[in-house]
């Protein structure tokens, strides 16, 4: 903790297109603000995850909040609470998971998520239909909401995201005639249960930076709204969002990756 940079308010700038994109996208967020505070502020990374978890809930609770007072509203309410009660299983899993694994371990995770949701997001424009994984049945649709959630909720401590990575996807290709704007508002709803528990777990564990968290969170909420209101009139606005969105993880993927290789390589260099 000692190495932290302390707060400063252009993260509260920050904390706009940060909410925004997250709220475009159906991710809360926290694969910006985790490496932003690893890279940028020195923060431990299990440290760095807990506080972007501030910034997750501001952007999920901003973003569902918003859609639900949409006369369009994409929400589906039984999709939600069956995801919901799956958060909380793999949220307790995953924060029990990230307090034992090796921070090395944590930040391989990091860059093969980031990379393989980069990849995700740039396919997902590509006029693929949703369903397509072919969950037709009413009782089999809940059932793989269930384990979309559980999945998601794993990821919330563990990379300190709302679960999104794994929620979006899961829902958009397993459930029949959700389409991807009902999969982001979905998993941004059940986000919120996910981002709150794993938060506790994390406050608990003195995981979490607050005066950084709430800094980027006060800027998330606007860009969380915003980003809503702003799919509503503009479809393409998605579309444009998703590829800046898929260029940024692609990013920052690659530079965990050469991170970890930076340090492989310090460690096999002999001493002289």
């Amino acid at each position: 903790m000692s190495g932290e940079k302390r707060p400063v308010l252009w993260l509260l700038l920050i904390g706009l297109p940060i909410g925004f994109l997250g709220s475009l996208a159906g991710i809360g967020g926290g694969l910006f603000a985790g490496p932003l505070l690893h890279f940028a502020f020195r923060f431990e990374l299990r440290r760095a995850t807990g506080t972007a978890l501030v910034l997750v809930l501001a952007t999920a609770l901003a973003s569902t909040a918003t859609e639900a007072l949409q006369a369009d509203s994409a929400l589906q309410g039984r999709t939600i609470a069956v995801l919901a009660g799956g958060v909380v299983v793999g949220a307790w899993l995953g924060f029990h998971f990230s307090e034992r694994a090796p921070e090395r371990l944590l930040r391989a995770i990091f860059a093969v998520v980031l990379f393989l949701a980069g990849v995700r997001v740039f396919l997902s424009g590509s006029g693929a239909e949703p369903g397509t994984i072919g969950f037709t049945p009413a009782g089999m649709q809940l059932v793989t909401a269930a384990l979309v959630g559980l999945g998601g909720g794993f990821a919330a401590p563990v990379l300190g995201v709302g679960g999104g990575l794994v929620m979006v996807p899961g829902l958009y290709l397993g459930l029949t005639g959700l389409g991807f704007d009902g999969a982001r508002a979905c998993s941004l709803a059940a986000g919120c249960v996910g981002a709150t528990l794993s938060l506790f777990l994390k406050h608990r564990a003195g995981r979490v930076s607050w005066p950084h968290g709430v800094l980027l969170a006060l800027g998330a909420l606007v860009g969380a709204a915003t980003g809503v209101l702003a799919k509503q009139s503009n479809v393409a606005l998605l579309e444009f969002g998703r590829v800046i969105l898929a260029a940024v993880l692609l990013y920052v993927s690659l530079r965990f990756a050469a991170s970890l290789l930076a340090e492989g390589g310090r460690k096999e260099t002999p001493v002289p």
